[in-house]
Formats: C-alpha cells, sequence, structure tokens
C-alpha cells in the first residue's frame, strides 16, 4: 500500500477598509444560521477597489467585494485549530462555512535586546463571504516576556477549527496573563472560545498553565499533553462534557466523517486498514472483513492479503482504492465509514508503490472526485461508480486543486494552471500568468483573491 499521507466589535466597516459593490450586482444575498437573509454591506463604505488583474476563468467576472490589506498591519488568514504550532502551513486557513476569516496584527514592533514586558495584539475579522459583511470581531491581546520567549502569532491565536458535530468553526484563544507583584506568582491564563460562522459562541474553556497555552482542539476538544511515549492520549471537550480517551496516533490524526468521527489504524500494506469510532473507540471493521472488487480479487496470488488505502470523502462515506499486493493497477470504491459496506465500485486507476501522495479531490457536495495517482487523472461519480473522464495519453498531465460549486475543477496542466469541466473535462480556460489556482471555498462557492494591497472576493461560476 502506497503512503498517504471575543468578541468586542471593532470599528465600523469604513474603519476595516472594507470595499463593497465591486460590479456584485448579480451577486445573491446569502441566508445566515437562522436561515434570514443577509444585509449587504454597507453603503457608505469606502470607493471601490477595481480588480487589476485579468478574468479568472472559473469564477465570476466581477469580484462581489474586496477588503483592503492595511499598510504595516498585515491582514492574513487563520491558522489551524487541529495542528500544533511547528505544523501551522504558510498560507493558513481563510475560510469558515459560509464566512472568511481575516486576522490583523496590530502588535507594536519589539526592538531587538527588549526586556521590558510587551502586549501582543490581533483582531479577527469574520466576513459573510457573499456580502462582505462583518459578522464580528475578535480581539486578542498577550502580554509576554521577548526575553523568555517569542512572540504570539497571529495564526496561533485566531483558528479554524471544527466543531463537536464536525461543523466548521472558529477557534479563538484569548490570553489572560498577569505578571507577578509583590507575593503573588506570575500567572498564564488561556482561554479557548470556539463560535459558529454566524459569529455565534459555541462553548469555552479555561486552563490555568502555560503548558495549556497552545493545545490543538479537534473536533471541539482540546488535545491535552502526554508525555514521551504514553500509548494514549485524552480529548477534552471545550464547554464540558466527556473527556475522550483513545490511542495516541488516533487522538492525534484528522478524523474521517461527520460528528467526532472515525480514525484508523494500520498502513494497509503491512497490516489491514482498521477504522475506529473516535466517538467510543470501538473498532467497528477492518478490511480484512471485505471482500476487494472482482478486478482485484483476480490478481490477487498466494491467499496474499491485498492493499487497501482510505481517503476521506462525504458525510459518513470514504473513498476505498483496493490493488493486489505488489500491483499498480487498482480499483477505487465507495464505501460507508460506519460499516465497510461498499456503496460502489469506480474505475481502475494506477498508483505506484511507496511514493503515493495525491490524495481525491471531491466535489462540496461529494458526488464526484479526480485524482491524479500517478500522472493519469481520472473523474467519477462516487455514487454510482462511473467514470466521467479520463485524462488520455496526449495530454498534458492533469493534477486536480479544488472542484467548486459550480462544477470546475482548478488543476495544474504541467507549467499552465486551468479551469475544466468536472463532467466533461472540457477546458473552460487557462489562468491569467501569475495567478495561482485558489485552493480554498467557503461552502457557499467563494474564493478570495489577491490583488495590489486587497483581496477580492469571487464566486465561483458555472462550468
Amino acid at each position: 500500500m502506497r503512503n498517504t499521507r471575543t468578541a468586542l466589535i471593532v470599528g465600523s466597516v469604513l474603519s476595516l477598509g472594507l470595499l463593497t459593490g465591486c460590479g456584485g450586482d448579480d451577486e445573491p444575498a446569502a441566508a445566515d444560521a437562522t436561515g434570514s437573509t443577509s444585509p449587504h454591506a454597507s453603503g457608505t463604505a469606502a470607493k471601490p477597489l477595481t480588480y487589476p488583474g485579468e478574468p479568472i476563468p472559473g469564477l465570476s467576472a466581477k469580484p462581489a467585494w474586496s477588503v483592503a490589506r492595511k499598510p504595516g498591519t498585515g491582514r492574513q488568514c487563520a491558522g489551524d485549530a487541529s495542528l500544533p504550532s511547528n505544523r501551522q502551513g504558510q498560507d493558513g486557513v481563510c475560510t469558515v462555512g459560509d464566512a472568511f476569516l481575516l486576522v490583523e496584527d496590530l502588535s507594536p514592533r519589539v526592538e531587538e535586546g527588549e526586556a521590558d514586558p510587551q502586549t501582543a495584539h490581533f483582531v479577527g475579522h469574520l466576513y459573510d463571504a457573499a456580502t462582505g459583511e462583518e459578522r464580528k470581531a475578535f480581539t486578542v491581546e498577550c502580554v509576554y516576556d521577548p526575553s523568555v520567549s517569542d512572540a504570539p502569532r497571529h495564526d496561533m491565536q485566531v483558528q479554524v477549527g471544527a466543531w463537536k458535530d464536525g461543523s466548521p468553526a472558529v477557534l479563538v484563544r484569548d490570553c489572560e496573563n498577569t505578571e507577578a507583584s509583590g507575593l503573588k506568582k506570575a500567572a498564564v491564563k488561556t482561554v479557548y472560545t470556539m463560535y459558529a460562522p454566524s459569529g455565534a459562541k459555541l462553548g469555552s474553556s479555561t486552563y490555568t498553565d502555560e503548558e495549556h497555552a497552545a493545545l490543538p482542539v479537534i473536533r471541539g476538544h482540546v488535545l491535552l499533553p502526554g508525555g514521551q511515549g504514553d500509548d494514549e492520549r485524552t480529548l477534552a471537550p471545550i464547554g464540558g462534557g466527556k473527556n475522550l480517551v483513545l490511542p495516541a496516533k488516533l487522538a492525534e490524526a484528522a478524523p474521517l466523517g461527520a460528528g467526532q468521527g472515525y480514525g484508523t489504524e494500520g498502513d494497509g500494506r503491512n497490516e489491514p486498514v482498521a477504522v475506529i469510532d473516535r466517538g467510543t473507540g470501538r473498532r467497528l471493521w477492518t478490511t480484512t472483513d471485505l471482500t476487494p472488487p472482482k478486478d482485484v480479487v483476480a490478481q490477487i496470488k498466494d491467499d496474499e492479503e491485498p492493499d487497501a488505502e482510505l481517503y476521506p470523502l462525504h458525510g459518513d462515506q470514504g473513498v476505498l482504492v483496493w490493488s493486489a499486493s505488489g500491483s499498480n493497477d487498482a480499483v477505487i470504491t465507495t464505501v460507508d465509514l460506519r460499516t465497510g459496506a461498499t456503496v460502489a465500485v469506480g474505475p481502475r486507476t494506477t498508483v505506484k508503490e511507496f511514493d503515493q501522495v495525491a490524495v481525491p479531490i471531491v466535489s462540496p457536495d461529494g458526488t464526484t472526485a479526480v485524482v491524479d495517482f500517478a500522472g493519469e487523472a481520472v473523474a467519477w461519480n462516487t455514487r454510482t461508480g462511473a467514470e466521467l473522464w479520463r485524462q488520455k495519453a496526449d495530454e498534458k498531465e492533469i493534477r486536480p486543486v479544488a472542484v467548486t460549486t459550480g462544477g470546475v475543477l482548478f488543476a495544474e496542466l504541467e507549467s499552465d494552471q486551468g479551469a475544466l469541466s468536472m463532467e466533461t473535462k472540457s477546458l473552460v480556460g487557462l489562468l491569467p500568468q501569475g495567478t495561482n489556482a485558489p485552493t480554498q471555498f467557503t461552502t457557499d462557492g467563494y474564493t478570495l483573491i489577491p490583488g495590489d494591497g486587497a483581496l477580492f472576493a469571487f464566486r465561483a461560476a458555472k462550468a
């Protein structure tokens, strides 16, 4: 098997540099968490900027709105709540459900050698993806000693994560540090608070020592510190509730499925893949309990166990790729994560031993997927298993990046980047030089594109 891989409203719309009405007359108003229609951003905002770049295939002709990046303060995407500080991505996470989350760093500059306590200051801005209306702003201030520790980082204080039901959520780590005074020791207090994309508070927990200041949060649970070599780790629910105690690797890994989801044990090559219910810790099934597709069974020799590789799909379903041990010829299936039952048998694909890093790219509704395991992309219907298209021998390699709500596949095409129809593979167009294919879309189909001191929100167009 291949290797896989608080809340205070700060300022007005105008003071935040929000720019609206950039040709967005055809953009619909979005519904908020209560089902009501969100208002459009204030008409008193500054004169809207014009997007400086060429039209981007697969996106609306004009941006719906834009937000200026103030010089010197930055306005960056948030961190990933599920990851420790040393694994935060360079680009961050911009989307949270039907909203964008951008973090402004207002911390004063600290000179080298400074020994006096300093205050780091961040503001997280939660914007309605369709209108640019600011739903909520989150203010975080952290006192720290620069002679002892590094300055707090924006991607660790305001982050994107998931709540206990698996839905997108904002995590804010508030610092309530106090200096030593008289007989009182210095105190470190961290408040973990999570919010829905609507801005509604979901829950909060407080920890009172430095060891608990920057812990990963996985599905609304704080991953508590563990000792080296611990076989188990504890996940404490934000806002209270029963702790989850799971095997260490399972507790630390990104869950599959909805709710608390599922985890896996075994690499599928040296030992079978086993699927575990993270909510109970109970083993549900292993690949040895399943019957591989008949084309794989025909290649199995001497009763060897087949290889099987499991990927997330949508909801409580997964993509399970089967191959005979040592074979590069594989068959893609859709399985039910709770039972292991085969939902659909999909197309054949080619895989390479030991160097597999590609993962299936799935449409927002989970009905279609595409993967380029070994230089030969194939797309299929995950419900029926029907192949939609396959990269031909005389075509550029199609390396999928993202699929939009409009059925557009953004992909790398060797030295180019382009937009294709997910259903037919027809080319919608090549992206302008210097424009990278967008990788993050909100649930209602918006993405942020940078350009000349601003971020522009575009809606996904139909293929």
